[in-house]
């Protein structure tokens, strides 16, 4: 049950409710009651399905497929400004998003400010999303408190006009695209999207370690063995006759500059990129540590620009997965490669003072989700 209301009582209606109309010497109820939460507020609600709030806020952009077709229920993502600083992302699906087409295609959504109601905040990817529900309704009204009060405290006027983005087509494949670009990308499609690969340039901030940089699979079909006490096996098996070989899977927290990600390159590529093996390094670092320490080949990446193809498959729109998978990498000569002391922290300014949620004072970028959070977020459990 969602708490969509602040009222200290909740009247609930059971099967065998009757309810009867009061003709005369009803109480004036207002047509509209909205709960309008600020930002900090949606931050704490977020993920946690307690309660399902309403937002005020001024249309910026829209983005989805067909959208003027009121019959199609694609996702719809809007990109909708709470604050003078802040910046979130409304995300309409199933009945929501074809009243919004259909307000779309009607030309009813003549102006910007609008209230939407019962929405469930979510956190992805560092950023604040807000989702509709079915119970979900659009307020354009300027004649409504809320909006009129929201409008003069941004200065602006209700005619102020958005743009909106058809993404019909979608991206074009092996297309030179940024971080923002695969983090929208992988949010607005669904796990029946198409493969896909996209050309990314980032520099390497950091080498991954919470995670290990390598990993013993089969040698028939390379998936990971499992260990069962002081052995390995893979279920897909009858039998246990089989081998396992070591394989790189190496982490890499990457910036372009304006955002943060996780790229994982796998066996063949990192072979290719530091021209020794798995094995062959495991046996050299044993000495040291093995897996416990990072080896120094691969510290060395750190600060180096590339030229990323990122493989996209419907493994990447899952709720749990946050990280890209590198299918070839060269290193980009348009970049001077810096130490690693002078990338471990690279800024850069940004056209717009907010992207997704992410506060900033004076006009400057907060990496998102940034290289802390990166870490934190994309960790999978140590087998």
């Amino acid at each position: 049950m969602y708490k969509i209301t602040d009222h200290q009582f909740v009247i609930c209606f059971l099967p065998t409710t009757i309810i009867n109309e009061v003709i005369t010497g009803a109480p004036e109820i207002n047509l509209q009651k909205f709960i309008i939460r600020e930002f900090e507020n949606l931050q704490v609600l977020a993920n946690t399905n307690l309660e399902l709030p309403d937002v005020m806020g001024q249309i910026r952009s829209v983005q989805g497929s067909d959208l003027t077709n009121d019959a199609a229920t694609t996702q719809v993502t809007v990109r909708l400004l709470i604050t003078p600083m802040v910046t979130v992302y409304l995300s309409l699906w199933d009945e929501a998003v074809s009243t919004f087409r259909g307000l779309l295609k009607s030309g009813d959504i003549s102006q910007s400010f609008m209230v939407v109601t019962t929405v469930n905040p979510k956190i992805f990817g560092g950023n604040l999303y807000l989702n509709s529900t079915p119970a979900t309704q659009f307020y354009f009204d300027t004649d409504l408190p809320e909006i009129s009060e929201f409008t003069r405290s941004l200065g602006g006027t209700s005619s102020d006009v958005f743009h909106c983005v058809d993404t019909m087509e979608g991206l074009q494949k092996k297309e030179v695209v940024s971080i923002a670009n695969l983090n929208t990308f992988t949010f607005n499609s669904n796990e029946q999207t198409q493969e896909a690969d996209f050309l990314c340039k980032a520099r390497i901030v950091s080498v991954l370690h919470q995670n290990g940089w390598s990993f013993v699979s089969c040698t028939g079909c390379n998936r990971k063995l499992e260990k069962s006490g002081t052995s390995l096996r893979f279920n897909k098996y009858l039998t246990p006759i089989f081998t396992g070989v070591i394989r790189f899977r190496v982490e890499l927290a990457v910036d372009d500059g304006q955002d943060s990600a996780m790229f994982v390159v796998f066996d063949k590529q990192m072979t290719k990129l530091i021209k020794k093996e798995a094995a062959a390094l495991a046996l050299e670092e044993a000495p040291n540590g093995g897996e416990e320490e990072l080896p120094s080949c691969l510290e060395e990446l750190a600060g180096k620009a590339f030229v990323f193809q990122i493989h996209v498959t419907p493994y990447n729109f899952t709720a749990n997965h946050r990280s890209f998978t590198v299918s070839t990498l060269t290193e980009d000569p348009s970049i001077d490669n810096q130490p690693e002391s002078a990338s471990s922290n690279i800024e850069a300014s940004s056209s717009e003072p907010v992207v997704g949620g992410n506060q900033t004072k004076g006009g400057g970028r907060t990496t998102s989700p940034g290289i802390d959070n990166v870490e934190k977020s994309r960790k999978r459990p140590r087998e």
